[in-house]
């Protein structure tokens, strides 16, 4: 038992429980900015391919949802201060 204490206390003092929210909100905004990239690029590639919307139309679908995601964690300032 005084080994979990020892940790507990190893880890409040090294300042991660502080840092990691803010770990979780930086991979947040940035996957969800990486995933509406590359499902656009696909969408796009997919019509350019295939010559039709109808094949491509299940990724700008998923490029648009993940573009919202994207604009909200952008409104919520997930993403770093300077970006």
């Amino acid at each position: 038992m005084a080994t979990v204490t020892v940790l507990r206390n190893r880890w409040h003092d090294s300042g991660y429980d502080a840092e990691l929210p803010l770990r979780v909100r930086h991979f947040v905004w940035l996957s969800t900015g990486i995933f509406s990239a590359a499902a656009l690029a696909l969408a796009f590639l997919g019509y350019t391919w295939s010559g039709s919307f109808s094949d491509a139309a299940s990724n700008f679908l998923a490029s648009v949802g993940s573009g919202a995601m994207f604009s909200l964690s952008c409104v919520l300032k997930f993403g770093p201060k300077d970006a």
